[in-house]
Formats: structure tokens, C-alpha cells, sequence
């Protein structure tokens, strides 16, 4: 079986240290394995997408070396109505508002359920308990999504597609095997698995890259602008010396050029972390 990787940038925010890390993940791991790495711009959200930080990030993946064997469908040129159609079975009408589920605890308690609404979002029905996650570095990694994130929302209340739809069925439709991504999306993948299964198909293998934190702790963000790519460029810094920093974030010895890096990734040295940029 041909190995099909993908980058999925989405263009509302730079490239900084920590998305390094997930993007280099993603090639290595599809080159290492001879397989195809697609790139796939994720601007389904056209009210936050950018044209010119969607073209900075061409620029960044360009200047650290990443290629792709192709280019798909961006996801705001596509439908999601066949897998939505697919999904009904197990969604329903959601009238909470953010307020709402903020009042009862942050997570959305599946109120609408039973409700029958007839609008309002989407919702997808989650099973109740424990979902595993296979993680190729991790292992078996057990996440009880239902309870810590509640029933995602699958088609906004103004009709915009959400992200738990979108990239499952685009991955679904882009032939994606595997999926390389940070570890802040953990929990996440414990929510498409159930999705992956209510449309009938095999998913992807699963590999979560560490999380970067800032000097003050927290996940990397549009926030610590300094580790913005494009800042680091500003600052001097040279292709290899990301490399140099980010190599050992993925389980290898410092290494300067790709290539280098490609002969000595393995999935499963890929340690948890977090680590804290520089």
C-alpha cells in the first residue's frame, strides 16, 4: 500500500515553532516511507482565511524544504453535503449557544439530543465512553471524548462547515492513510475516529507530534510572535538552524538539511514532550 501523508495549513495564522514541528513530522514521515505527501489548504472558514498568510505559508514550508507530489482540492472549493448526508443517522439540531455550555461547565452536555429542533447546528452524536487512539509513538492512548469535549459540531448555525466534518471528509476523499499532526490534537482524533466509522471507512494511522510551549508555558500561539517563522527569518536564522532546532523535537540527533533527517526519522522515537522553544 502506497503511504499518502498530507499537509493541511490553515491560513488564518503564521507558521511558527510548533507548527514547524508538525509539518516537518508530516514530510518525514510520508518521505521516509516512500510514500506521496499532498498539500491541502484548510480555509473552510472563509471569515478568518487569508490570501496573504496563505501565501506566507507556501513561503515558509518552501524555505524549510518541504515539497508536496500534490495539490487537492482547497476545502472552501468543496462539498461536504454527500458525507453530511451519510452522517444523519447520528446527528441532530442544536440550539446552545456559546454562553449556554459556557454556564454548564465549558463542555456541551448533549442537551439537544432528544430535542428535535429543526434548526440551529449540526451536531454529531458521540458514543459514550472510551475511544482509543493509536498513536504510533504513543501507543494506545484511551480518551473518553463524550465527557471531555461533548458532541462536536459537524455544520455551524449559519451553515459554515466545522472543522470535525471537513477533514475527515476530506481525508476520506483525498486517499489520506496517515495523518501527522501536533499533540494538541489528541483529543481531537478521539473525536473523528467515531466519525471515520459512522461513514464506513478505515481511518488513517495517527502520529502526534510534541507540543512547543512559549517561555511562559503555554502552547505556542499567534501570541508568541518571536517564533513566527517568518520573525525567525527576520532575526537570521537560516534553514538549518531550524532544522537543528527542531530535529531532536522528533526523536532525531541535530541534523541541517532534510535529507538528513529523512534517513533517521522513526515514528515511534518520536518523543511526547512538550518543549519549550528557544
Amino acid at each position: 500500500m502506497v503511504i499518502v501523508g498530507r499537509l493541511a495549513p490553515t491560513p488564518s495564522g503564521h507558521l511558527h515553532l510548533g507548527n514547524a514541528v508538525a509539518f516537518v513530522g508530516a514530510w518525514l514521515s510520508a518521505r521516509a516511507a516512500g510514500g506521496r505527501l499532498l498539500l491541502r489548504v484548510e480555509d473552510v472558514d472563509l471569515e478568518r482565511a487569508r490570501p496573504d498568510v496563505e501565501a506566507a505559508h507556501r513561503e515558509d514550508l518552501a524555505w524549510l524544504g518541504l515539497d508536496w507530489d500534490a495539490e487537492v482540492l482547497r476545502q472552501s472549493s468543496r462539498s461536504y453535503a454527500e458525507a453530511l448526508a451519510t452522517l444523519a443517522p447520528h446527528t441532530y439540531r442544536c440550539t446552545c449557544t456559546r454562553a449556554q455550555i459556557r454556564d454548564t461547565g465549558g463542555v456541551y452536555q448533549g442537551t439537544c439530543r432528544a430535542a428535535g429542533h429543526t434548526e440551529g447546528a449540526i451536531r454529531f452524536r458521540l458514543p459514550d465512553g472510551p475511544v482509543v487512539v493509536h498513536d504510533r509513538a504513543r501507543g494506545e492512548v484511551v480518551v473518553e471524548p463524550a465527557r471531555t469535549l461533548g458532541d462536536p459540531v459537524l455544520v455551524r448555525r449559519d451553515g459554515v462547515v466545522a472543522y470535525p466534518l471537513a477533514v475527515v471528509a476530506d481525508d476520506v476523499r483525498d486517499g489520506v492513510t496517515e495523518v501527522v499532526r501536533g499533540a494538541d490534537l489528541l483529543e481531537v482524533t478521539a473525536v473523528q475516529l467515531p466519525v471515520w466509522a459512522a461513514l464506513g471507512r478505515a481511518p488513517p494511522t495517527w502520529l502526534h507530534t510534541p507540543l512547543v510551549l512559549g517561555a511562559d508555558g503555554r502552547k505556542l500561539s499567534k501570541s508568541h510572535g518571536s517564533t513566527e517563522l517568518r520573525a525567525l527569518r527576520a532575526a537570521g536564522w537560516t534553514p538549518s538552524d531550524v532544522w537543528r532546532q527542531v530535529s531532536p523535537w522528533l526523536g532525531i540527533d541535530a541534523v541541517d538539511r532534510p535529507e538528513e533527517a529523512v534517513a533517521a526519522f522513526a515514528a515511534a522515537a518520536v518523543p511526547p514532550g512538550p518543549f519549550t522553544a528557544p
